[in-house]
């Protein structure tokens, strides 16, 4: 008899957790869609462009991706193709450090930033962060 309550009680956890898991994704579903509303396109400084954030869900925690335009000229472009690393850098320090990201990380989620050149539309870079990363 103690066996069954055992599992039941396991059983009933277990549901729970994942119940709280798809309302925690649903959140930031909910959470980048407004925000993307209410602020984007955002600009964030003389060439960059924050143009929209989207949260995926996923077993692993789930994915938030937020997407750049870059107004750059030529020689701005060959100069951040030099820069790549720091850039990469940059963005880790941002995921480990920005308390607007403090649920993010503790739910898991994976952080993705893609940079597009606003005038040709090609994807400049991507960089992609998981929980092992930011850790």
């Amino acid at each position: 008899m103690y066996v069954r309550i055992h599992y039941f009680i396991l059983g009933l956890l277990v549901m729970l957790l994942v119940a709280c898991q798809e309302k925690l994704a649903q959140r930031f579903e909910r959470e980048a869609r407004e925000y993307t509303e209410a602020n984007c396109p955002q600009q964030m400084d003389a060439v960059t462009c924050l143009d929209s954030m989207v949260y995926v869900p996923d077993e692993q925690g789930g994915e938030l991706i937020q997407y750049y335009s870059l107004q750059l000229t030529s020689e701005q472009r060959t100069e951040m193709m030099n820069k790549l690393g720091e850039i990469n850098d940059v963005n880790l320090r941002l995921v480990r450090n920005s308390i607007p990201f403090t649920k993010y990380r503790e739910a898991g989620v994976s952080f993705t930033f893609i940079y597009h050149d606003a005038t040709i539309g090609d994807k400049i870079v991507e960089y992609h962060f998981s929980k092992e990363d930011y850790e």
